[in-house]
């Protein structure tokens, strides 16, 4: 399946699965959702219009004032939430990553964690919640900044920046699996990250269309670490399978596409 797939998938499996995923994201979401609310509240109550007559008296045309203006309303809000985001997802993103991969029936990949010696996976686990999650996050507004005035250009500039900024938010999604469960180095889930590049830009550009979209990316954050560990646990399943033979079917692949409770 094409990696630009897996963030869409995400928010079906986010969907039927209830028991499974809903309870363990509904304290973030309903702290995101406050804090969102008043971050898009006032950033169109008090930037946008500010924006727009300041735009006017440089005699811009009507149109571009209210275009540009809106764009760099919903730009700001973008960044005021993933900050917030910085500092509330990393306490439940490794929880919902490994719920989902349960709620999968992915059992084997708990079963062959690399073991490391329990400091080194402290320090790892909080090296990647505190410092690879903080410097992917630094990277990611820098480039939602450079790449504010593709926005200007309808769709097709919005796409190009979604595009460029689609790497780091995959290997956002990709850090906890690479050092906790398959004992990497950040180093080494970097070089991996870069060898994979186009099937990661793939994956972050839509999971990052998703994520700058007002009120509803409190909502896409969490169904886009859904995603990811889809995309992990399916080519899990590919690396497994016998040389020759299609990827087991797993207890919830006969029923349905997905298990509805």
């Amino acid at each position: 399946m094409p990696s630009f797939i897996y963030p869409i998938e995400g928010i079906v499996f986010f969907l039927s699965h209830p028991k499974q995923l809903w309870l363990k994201t509904l304290a973030p979401i309903v702290l995101t959702l406050i804090f969102s609310t008043f971050s898009v509240g006032l950033s169109f109550k008090v930037l946008l219009p500010t924006l727009v007559d300041k735009l006017l008296e440089w005699h811009w045309p009507h149109w571009m004032s209210w275009f540009v203006s809106l764009m760099t309303t919903v730009l700001e809000s973008a960044i005021l939430n993933l900050i917030f985001f910085a500092m509330i997802v990393p306490f439940f993103q490794d929880q919902v990553f490994d719920a989902t991969l349960r709620a999968r029936h992915m059992d084997a990949i708990f079963d062959e964690v690399v073991e490391v010696p329990r400091l080194v996976r402290c320090w790892r686990s909080t090296r990647t919640s505190l410092l690879i999650t903080w410097l992917l996050l630094v990277i990611k507004i820098l480039l939602m900044i450079l790449t504010a005035p593709l926005q200007l250009i309808p769709i097709l500039g919005t796409a190009l920046a979604c595009y460029i900024n689609g790497w780091p938010t995959a290997w956002n999604q990709h850090v906890h699996y690479d050092l906790e469960f398959r004992g990497m180095r950040v180093r080494e889930s970097s070089k991996l990250a870069w060898d994979k590049k186009w099937h990661y830009a793939n994956f972050g550009s839509v999971a990052f269309a998703f994520e700058i979209i007002p009120i509803l990316n409190i909502f896409f954050v969490w169904t886009n670490i859904v995603g990811a560990a889809l995309w992990i646990a399916d080519d899990y399943l590919e690396d497994h399978k016998p040389s020759g033979e299609h990827a087991p079917l797993l207890p919830n692949d006969v029923e349905s596409s997905y298990e509805t409770i």
